[in-house]
């Protein structure tokens, strides 16, 4: 085989292996817009259920004071068991992700007047999207009462019922929300830890 037989074929090889790398780059690049297109389009129908699940349980909880004269305690909005709301909802949703009770925010009181359900939406573009806000601006969603206030000062310091005692818990940023259902946002949690017999009840359970 005389020598530019030979450099034809090296240069034919040299080309083919440029040419494969340059399909590889492009497939990659397809790829990888079709991963940041599908991961926006599933961060989109995770946020159109946690919206659509928070207006089923503001439906739930304005029945509930229409009959009660007082919103619902922390105890009756959680997703596990999720029956509290019984028989306006008759399961109480969780987050589609995380699998946790979206966040309830309530008047200071034993028979709250107002409440807000918070959420942590994932599309940043959404038009919903209200930046930081709740306690230590740990969501961007929420829904309340129509008497909600604005500009509400969230707890920075959350409780629940362990065997009976009202104790300080943690937050999770994970969640994000307290580390355990339900939790209140005052020491006392409204003397919800015990029944009229004076058993434990509505023990903290973590959410996970």
């Amino acid at each position: 085989m005389d020598n530019s037989l030979n450099k034809r074929l090296r240069f034919e090889k040299g080309l083919t292996l440029t040419e494969l790398m340059i399909v590889v780059v492009i497939i990659g690049f397809l790829a990888l817009l079709a991963f940041w297109a599908s991961r926006t389009q599933v961060f989109k129908g995770y946020d159109a259920r946690r919206k659509s699940d928070i207006r089923m349980i503001k439906i739930a909880i304005e029945e509930y004071e229409k009959d009660h004269d007082c919103y619902p305690m922390p105890q009756l909005v959680i997703c596990n068991p999720g029956t509290g709301l019984r028989p306006y909802l008759d399961k109480i949703p969780c987050d589609p992700r995380t699998g946790a009770s979206y966040y309830y925010e309530y008047e200071d009181s034993s028979c709250p007047k107002w409440y807000r359900l918070y959420a942590d939406l994932e599309n940043e573009k959404d038009k919903d999207y209200l930046g930081p806000v709740g306690p230590g601006g740990s969501f961007n969603y929420y829904s309340g009462s129509p008497n909600s206030p604005s500009g509400t000062t969230s707890p920075s310091v959350f409780y629940g019922c362990q065997s009976g005692t009202c104790v300080s818990i943690g937050w999770d940023d994970s969640r994000p929300g307290p580390v355990c259902d339900p939790n209140y946002g005052n020491s006392t949690c409204y003397g919800q830890c015990r029944d009229v017999n004076g058993n434990p009840i509505n023990e903290c359970l973590p959410w996970k």
